[in-house]
């Protein structure tokens, strides 16, 4: 993941001081999460590989199984400014922002976060209308997704679990055989860090009290696995063909395992304790 980190080091380092002014309000700007630090185990080589880095462009006539598949990963993984359950999602997540941020900088992050997340959808919306053809019924993929935010503590648990999981997913897109997904992956990537950061932050806000720390120990046990399932079956077969393809770099159970072994000490620098990994889990 150090050429994705590289490249948002670069752009973020490339501004002019008058540029930076903001920072003190930038999602960006928060402790974003360390992801040279989460050792990935080396890819296993059991497929054949027929496409390599940014071989497909926007408009390049592509093979029916790269077309099915890449039609999908974007669908399961991306957010998708077409899709009107997505954009409920967000706008939920904003009323409860406005709700209950606790400062005035809060609500300003979230609303800077809000536009880096429609913009994401933009992004990936303009990059599945490249592909031709008519899309409809998009849904949210990820039940996680689908689970009410009711509070400032689910939305910190949300954004620390489920956009580091979405890192990690992104970082596997770097050197995606689709070249629009390679060219916007520093982008998202950097912005995406700093959502984690961002919930992270005010996950260590929550729990400084013991009715905060109570709260969001029991809130865990529905959303920690919700975030492993993100990551899909350990055994799927399509994983391998997202391999195959360029598309994926990693099986499925590669990043889960890599994610727990990153966060679980993160949680409990907090005075947390992880609920089991296969509790309450759809997929193993």
């Amino acid at each position: 993941m150090s050429t994705v980190i590289a490249e948002s080091a670069r752009l973020a380092t490339s501004l002019p001081p008058t540029a930076r002014r903001d920072e003190d309000y930038r999602i960006d700007s928060l402790p974003p999460i360390d992801m040279d630090s989460i050792p990935v185990a080396d890819p296993p080589n059991d497929v054949q590989l027929l496409a390599g880095p940014r071989q497909f462009r926007e408009g390049d006539t592509l093979p029916e199984e790269y077309r099915e598949l890449l039609v999908k990963l974007i669908y399961n993984h991306a957010e998708i400014l077409d899709s009107k359950p997505y954009r409920d999602m967000i706008d939920s997540q904003w009323e409860v922002a406005k709700r209950e941020a606790p400062t005035l900088k809060d609500l300003a992050m979230m609303a800077r976060f809000n536009y880096e997340e429609f913009n994401h959808g933009y992004i990936f919306s303009n990059i599945l209308n490249g592909l031709g053809g008519k899309f409809e019924k998009f849904e949210l993929r990820q039940y996680l997704f689908e689970h009410p935010k009711q509070n400032w503590m689910d939305l910190a648990i949300h954004h620390f679990l489920a956009s580091k999981v979405g890192v990690m997913q992104i970082a596997e897109w770097a050197d995606s055989s689709y070249e629009p997904i390679a060219q916007v992956v520093p982008r998202v990537f950097r912005e995406e860090r700093g959502h984690a950061g961002m919930g992270y932050t005010h996950l260590t806000d929550l729990v400084r009290d013991p009715q905060g720390r109570a709260e969001a120990q029991d809130k865990l046990k529905v959303w920690w696995p919700m975030a492993l399932d993100m990551f899909g079956n350990s055994q799927s077969s399509r994983n391998q063909r997202y391999r195959a393809w360029g598309l994926k770099k990693h099986t499925n159970g590669q990043l889960r395992e890599a994610f727990i072994g990153n966060t679980v000490p993160m949680i409990e620098a907090l005075g947390l304790q992880v609920p089991d990994h296969e509790a309450n889990r759809r997929y193993l």
